[in-house]
């Protein structure tokens, strides 16, 4: 395991938990993640060693620090080892370790699954359980390498979907880039505006819980998936402005057919 934050660390929880017969070695670069991780693995001095002897490597660092973390494991994963990562684009992780020795047995790994709260203190042993799990491979990659990566992820209990890459990206860019996209322009502005949270209740909380994630690690994802989520958002715009001229026009059928659709849409989820 390469990096114990929130989704490591709950990795290193679950794996302890429904396969207490796996030996799970892991690095991080905090010290204070280190001392977490070692109630649940071995610790290592550095990603290579880390990887000594492995089956599988699972990259679980920011997205743009993918190619740099496995750059630096790579002399310590063997010719045998399967690897992955958990990163929230896939596009930039198969980029990223093309042409490295382990690129024919590598796939990516997604799990829906997080948190506003990051670190290794707000990690869950059944984190992924009951959650979908995007595993992803190019077209021409080895089937079996992304079956087995896809079996992992279902041991620890979740719904494993395969996809490209490019189609990975295209669809967390509505149902994840643009709600956090969202709820952090929400939060924004009503902070310029100072508006009073002393007033507020579970709305404002719910609509703007996912702005509340590290920047850090947010910036790198939301740029490296611009491509999908710009004209995402151009059509978000258009939305809030059909729902302005209708509170404008004071058209009552077409504000109710709005929220409606709205409505029926958070109903089905």
């Amino acid at each position: 395991m390469l990096g114990v934050g929130l989704i490591g660390a709950s990795l290193l929880r679950a794996v302890r938990k429904r396969l207490p017969e796996t030996r799970v070695v892991a690095w991080s670069r905090s010290p204070d993640s280190r001392e977490f991780a070692a109630a649940w693995a071995e610790v290592a001095p550095s990603p290579a060693v880390a990887c000594e002897g492995a089956d599988l490597v699972v990259a679980a660092g920011p997205v743009d620090a993918l190619g740099g973390l496995l750059r630096e494991a790579a002399a310590g994963i063997s010719p045998a080892a399967r690897v992955t990562d958990v990163g929230s684009t896939k596009r930039g992780a198969h980029a990223a370790v093309a042409g490295a020795t382990y690129a024919s047995r590598f796939a990516g790994s997604h799990p829906m699954a997080g948190s506003e709260k990051g670190g290794a203190a707000a990690s869950q042993p059944d984190l992924f359980a009951g959650r979908a799990c995007i595993v992803t491979s190019l077209p021409g990659d080895d089937p079996a390498v992304a079956a087995a990566i896809g079996d992992f992820w279902r041991r620890l209990g979740s719904r494993v979907s395969r996809m490209t890459p490019e189609a990975h990206d295209a669809a967390v860019a509505e149902i994840s880039h643009l709600p956090h996209a969202a709820a952090s322009a929400l939060a924004a502005m009503l902070e310029r505006r100072k508006c009073r949270t002393d007033l507020a209740a579970g709305g404002l909380r719910d609509t703007t819980r996912v702005a509340a994630g590290d920047p850090s690690l947010w910036v790198p994802i939301l740029m490296e998936n611009a491509d999908h989520l710009v004209p995402l958002l151009e059509e978000l715009a258009r939305e809030t402005e059909i729902l302005r001229q209708a509170l404008s026009a004071r058209d009552d059928a077409a504000l109710r057919a709005l929220l409606s659709r709205a409505r029926d849409f958070r109903q089905g989820l």
